[in-house]
């Protein structure tokens, strides 16, 4: 018996673990899948997540699309349902359930045809055939149209009123094809080449009314698509109705939603024309009354200024009685002026009369008579204070002034020299002093010959 040991290197994962790395394995290899298969177990859970599985005769995968996807969705699948989906596959991490989150859900037969377009559109869309730069610009005033369409529709009425009630003067051409069926791409292909072949054809209309994507899938084929491309006239497409688009429309030099817009497109721009040819008639009726209007204002303006004579001789009478007022006016003014001008000479000559200048001179001499007075005066008072200054001066450094003090002035008799040391003298010598008061004469009894 072999018995399975642990081996300390072998690595131990857990559940969530081993669910995690297969989920990330399928997703990185799986990342968009597209599965057809039947519907079963449908269930919308409260939270709006839809869930359920696709089947086919002998398996099922579990399914889950949620609320932020599913709310584009047009329908809510029911068991029994043949769908086509597309999403990512991953595992259920909590279950360990292998499923498809789902992105997008259709129906089987219309799942099978959209896939075809988008691939096709696609692959033209590559080639740059949808590029606005390969577009051609429709002529301005188109003159003959031709209409690629079942001569027996709807279709062709409603492109033929719109053109009667709003361009009546177009020329149109019917090229007959089907736009229907498998026989219908090649035939419109046909009918395209045809269009090509006429010299006189400006713009060409492809058409057919609404219908299902199986009804329309003949403007989806590739030929027809290169067909409308190497036409060489520009082609408006007008397939189905509003919310219809096909192949056709991306390629086509222009998109009309519906084939009457694509006749009212062809001839908006004759009624635009209309329309301003009709302003330019209005502009030139008004132009023109007014033009009557402004002469006939002129005329009037005209028979007002002829004036009767009798008014002329009075407004020249009128004019000479201005014209003596202003001269009487002008006299009296030169009269005024004149007399104005004597006056002011005759001032000047009494402002310069000899007796006005005695009389300036006299008034002049008083006031400097007065002036002068004054400033002996002050030079006086000045001078007295200087003096009284001086002798104050002189008094306090007079000896007669240190004598009222108590002061003398000593000196030897009879030269009269001034004493100012005992040794000048003898005892017994005769001296005089002077006092503040008087004079007094003294004998020498003693001296002190100490010199201090």
């Amino acid at each position: 018996m072999v018995e399975n040991q642990l081996d300390n290197t072998q690595e131990i994962i857990s559940v969530s673990e081993i669910n995690k790395r297969a989920k990330s394995i399928l997703e990185e290899n799986f990342p968009f899948v597209w599965i057809q298969g039947e519907v079963s177990n449908f269930f919308s859970a409260a939270s709006g997540h839809w869930y359920f599985s696709l089947k086919d005769e002998t398996s099922e995968i579990r399914c889950a699309m949620f609320t932020n996807k599913n709310h584009h969705i047009t329908f809510e699948p029911k068991d029994g349902d043949h769908l086509v989906l597309n999403g990512t596959l991953s595992i259920f991490e909590g279950r360990g359930q292998y499923q498809i989150i789902v992105e997008h859900i259709e129906l089987a037969g219309e799942g099978a045809l959209l896939k075809a377009f988008e691939e096709l559109k696609k692959k033209l869309q590559l080639e740059g055939l949808f590029d606005d730069s390969v577009k051609r610009q429709l002529p301005a005033y188109p003159k003959n149209i031709a209409v690629v369409t079942s001569p027996d529709g709807a279709v062709i009425q409603d492109i033929i009123n719109v053109l009667d009630r709003r361009s009546p003067f177009l020329d149109l051409t019917v090229v007959p094809t089907l736009v229907q069926g498998e026989k219908a791409a090649p035939l419109i292909c046909d009918a395209l080449n045809k269009v090509g072949k006429l010299k006189k054809v400006d713009v060409v209309i492809l058409a057919r009314g609404g219908g299902s994507i199986e009804d329309l899938w003949a403007f989806n084929n590739e030929e027809v698509a290169r067909a409308i491309v190497n036409c060489p006239t520009p082609i408006i497409s007008a397939v189905g109705h509003e919310t219809d688009f096909t192949i056709s429309d991306f390629v086509s030099d222009l998109r009309a939603p519906t084939p009457s817009i694509a006749a009212e497109i062809i001839s908006q721009p004759y009624s635009e024309l209309i329309e301003t040819l009709e302003g330019y008639q209005n502009y030139i009726s008004r132009s023109v009354i007014s033009q009557i209007d402004l002469q006939r204002t002129q005329i009037t303006n005209l028979i007002k200024r002829i004036r009767h004579p009798g008014d002329k001789l009075r407004e020249i009478s009128q004019k000479l009685d201005y014209v003596e007022t202003a001269l009487i006016q002008n006299i009296n003014q030169e009269i005024s002026f004149k007399k104005n001008g004597l006056n002011l000479k005759d001032l000047s000559l009494q402002q310069n009369s000899p007796q006005n200048k005695i009389k300036e001179a006299k008034v002049y001499l008083q006031n400097a008579s007065k002036d002068l007075l004054k400033a002996l005066k002050l030079e006086i008072e000045r001078k007295s204070t200087v003096l009284a200054e001086i002798v104050a001066t002189l008094q306090a450094v007079s000896p007669l002034s240190v004598l009222s003090r108590g002061y003398s002035i000593i000196s030897t008799e009879p030269d009269g020299k001034i004493l100012s040391s005992s040794n000048q003298v003898e005892i017994g010598q005769t001296i005089s002093a002077i006092l503040s008061k008087g004079s007094i004469k003294a004998e020498i009894k003693s001296k002190d010959e100490n010199e201090k």
